[in-house]
């Protein structure tokens, strides 16, 4: 094709795309594709008809998807590789797809070819991050590094094999743990083991060859309730249980497991389960569910406790509540009573449960005046077999978190008030149920624009960088909520605001409570919207720097050079500033919670086949254990855009230091709503973006010239940390000085 032709039919694709005709679109940019020459290799990059290839194919597949025709959105997908088969962009898009349809190990597989081409390719990066968080969810490594936990497991088995109960069948077995502690007692005469997840039962494949056991046990990927396996065991050995005991369906797997797994005389461990229920106060805890800003409710008229989080309505959520306690934010309320016994090896105690005829009626007492009540917090004891429980109580920095259940309002308390409760797991779901909601109208938010509305001094930071605007024609608010834009419309000081609809109910109901017409508020879908404005027409563009998770927003930084575009030659922009601190800690917690640190378990290998699922970056942190190495310190200017931008810095340790105590780089941000005030830090404790790790992998302290790193005791007194910004993500990188 001549490059006559070849423009006349790059037309024809551009007057398809102007009319959203995608299919033919691309039929046509995959036709110029197979009759043109090859490109020398070097010219790929420049390639026009490559990006705009990326852009079809993105669009086809979009529409394809919201038809429903997800096979074939694969099968275009698939088509653009054979053209491009590196295309960073094409291969990336590939796999959020497929982490969006749960295809997470194909996911991961096209972000590593793409950082393979790319190390600085960091939109990949972070997406390669969070899907290796969805193929092992990060308690699995605080489960593993649980020493207490397993030493008592071990121990059961241990005791029932020697007793005879020698055929063991080892429901959820994830990494293969409890199968190896069975295979390895004198006396066992088989073994078998299930998961229903096949990235754990390759684990467990990989793990049991490695220990030579492959052919001593039978592994299933399988939950227990679908197993045709047409014979009995002695023994059944479990550990699915989540915060609140039951959410993994134990219940109804051991039922069926006494049915058609266990022999009648079999035995099941864990033995029994017994659910203690206390009444709490945080403040931490209620932000995520209820409105408590008060400075929110003085600028906007609202009914009380109208607000209410989406995830409220839920049974419960896991929280470690050790943690919480650690930054005194976290009271007792009231004693704490045992509610529920349920034994594992009692057919009809486990029917009881599970079909609701038995239920826990308790009867708390509160402990003091003058305290709130904002909900229950629940924990449990596992007695694994005569000699051996496990509890999950606060204080016993467990691998489990507790299971709360939050009031919708926050309810004051008298000294000895008796609190009545009726707690059930009927199905499998554990519950509580009571009296002491508020019955009062109110519209669901979601729990993250909670958090956002109650941070107060982000609030007032946000409301006063603007109170001092007037005379606005059109303002653009990208935040989590938009309070400000609101409020400037209240007051007159602004006659149009554009937001995202994400929170369209609370918008509308905000305003029809404090007569703002809707009519000068204009929902966008997408930042991408804001584009069909002329040029030059807002007066201010309203920024959402950071998120919940404590990430940078990298959406509304890639497009910041677009959106000033949209803005007036005198218009304002909020936040001007925004800055990258961190230390460097020590927190046996951080890693405990990112990788195997588990001795037994290095011996047993299964440490070698987690390695490649570890995280780099831990997000959402709430408060936890940890020593600063460093004085916190500046590590980057963050850059309002997408590119790739590098900064360097030498950061000395607070004294000597041992490489084997340099774990992770605490970091937050820090905003300036404008260039005269001063900066808002995120790692308040009532912010609402939390703090993150970048996690130190043990491989950072390797000597230049060597594969074996350093003494674990070798001191050091300095390091250099590299910070990488690209496609609105940050990545840090540390290592030793020469090095």
């Amino acid at each position: 094709m001549s490059s006559d032709e070849e423009i006349g039919e790059l037309k024809v694709v551009y007057d398809f795309i102007a009319q959203a005709k995608f299919k033919k679109a691309f039929v046509s940019a995959t036709k110029v594709l197979d009759q043109r020459s090859p490109l020398p290799p070097d010219a790929a990059e420049e390639d026009p008809l490559r990006e705009l290839f990326l852009f079809v194919v993105t669009k086809y597949a979009d529409q394809l998807e919201q038809e429903g025709k997800i096979e074939q959105v694969f099968e275009i997908i698939e088509q653009g590789l054979e053209y491009f088969p590196e295309h960073p962009e094409l291969l990336n898009e590939t796999g959020v797809r497929l982490q969006r349809y749960g295809r997470s190990l194909e996911a991961s597989i096209c972000f590593e070819r793409v950082l393979l081409q790319d190390s600085r390719y960091l939109k990949a990066y972070q997406n390669l991050q969070n899907t290796k968080c969805e193929l092992v969810e990060r308690w699995h490594f605080r489960m593993l590094n649980d020493v207490v936990r397993n030493a008592a497991f071990r121990a059961a088995i241990e005791n029932q094999i020697a007793a005879g109960y020698n055929e063991v069948l080892d429901i959820g077995t994830g990494t293969g743990l409890l199968s190896m502690y069975a295979l390895r007692c004198e006396g066992i005469r088989k073994a078998a083991a299930c998961d229903g997840s096949d990235i754990m039962v390759q684990i467990a494949r990989d793990v049991f060859g490695a220990n030579g056991l492959s052919d001593r046990i039978c592994l299933f990927q399988s939950y227990s309730q679908d197993l045709k396996i047409g014979e009995r065991f002695s023994l059944i050995v479990t550990e699915t249980l989540d915060s609140g005991a039951f959410g993994e369906g134990i219940l109804e797997t051991l039922i069926h497991a006494k049915k058609h797994l266990l022999l009648p005389e079999g035995k099941i461990i864990p033995a029994k389960v017994t659910l203690h229920v206390s009444g709490y106060q945080s403040r931490a805890l209620t932000a995520s569910n209820i409105l408590i800003n008060e400075a929110f409710s003085e600028d906007f008229s609202l009914p009380s406790n109208c607000l209410l989080s989406k995830e409220g309505t839920k049974c419960y959520d896991a929280e470690d509540i050790g943690r919480i306690q650690a930054n005194d934010d976290f009271e007792f309320v009231t004693d704490t009573v045992v509610a529920i016994d349920v034994d594992f090896n009692d057919m009809d105690s486990l029917v009881r449960y599970q079909d609701g005829t038995e239920v826990g009626e308790v009867e708390l007492t509160c402990l003091d005046d003058g305290l709130l009540l904002d909900g229950f917090v629940v924990w449990f004891d596992l007695q694994l077999d005569e000699n051996s429980t496990i509890s999950t109580d606060p204080t016993t920095n467990t691998c489990w978190n507790q299971a709360i259940f939050r009031l919708n309002q926050r309810l004051p308390v008298a000294k000895d008030q008796r609190l009545k409760l009726t707690m059930s797991c009927k199905d499998g779901a554990l519950s509580i149920a009571h009296n002491l909601n508020s019955v009062d109208n109110q519209i669901s938010v979601d729990e993250h624009v909670l958090e956002f509305l109650n941070d107060i001094e982000y609030y007032s930071s946000l409301t006063e960088a603007t109170d001092a605007l007037d005379d606005m024609e059109k303002i653009l608010d990208l935040s989590l909520f938009p309070y400000a834009g609101l409020k400037l419309l209240k007051e007159g000081k602004a006659r149009m605001l554009f937001c995202l609809d994400q929170t369209e109910d609370l918008i509308e109901f905000i305003a029809n409570q404090n007569d703002i017409s809707m009519g000068s508020i204009m929902l966008v879908s997408s930042v991408q919207e804001i584009f069909l404005l002329n040029d030059y027409t807002l007066d201010l563009i309203i920024l959402q720097p950071v998120d919940v998770f404590g990430q940078i927003n990298s959406e509304h930084f890639c497009l910041y050079q677009s959106l000033l575009a949209k803005l007036k030659p005198i218009g304002t922009v909020v936040p001007a500033v925004l800055e990258l601190h961190g230390s460097v800690i020590e927190s046996d917690w951080i890693v405990k919670c990112s990788r195997v640190e588990n001795p037994e378990l290095e011996q047993f290998q299964i440490d070698k086949y987690l390695a490649s699922l570890e995280t780099e970056n831990h997000l959402d942190l709430g408060p936890f254990s940890y020593s600063n190495l460093s004085e916190p310190t500046k590590l980057a200017d963050v850059q309002f855009d997408g590119k790739l931008h590098e900064t360097e810095l030498e950061l000395t340790l607070a004294e000597s230091t041992e490489t084997s105590r340099l774990h992770a780089v605490l970091y937050h941000y820090r905003i300036g709503f404008t260039p005269e005030r001063p900066l808002l830090a995120t790692d308040r404790p009532q912010s609402f973006a939390k703090r993150s790790a970048f996690i130190i992998p043990k491989s950072t302290f390797q000597g230049v010239n060597s594969e074996e790193p350093p003494a674990p005791t070798d001191p050091i007194e300095q390091l250099y940390i590299s910070v990488l910004q690209n496609h609105g993500v940050i990545k840090c990188d540390i290592s030793l000085v020469g090095q």
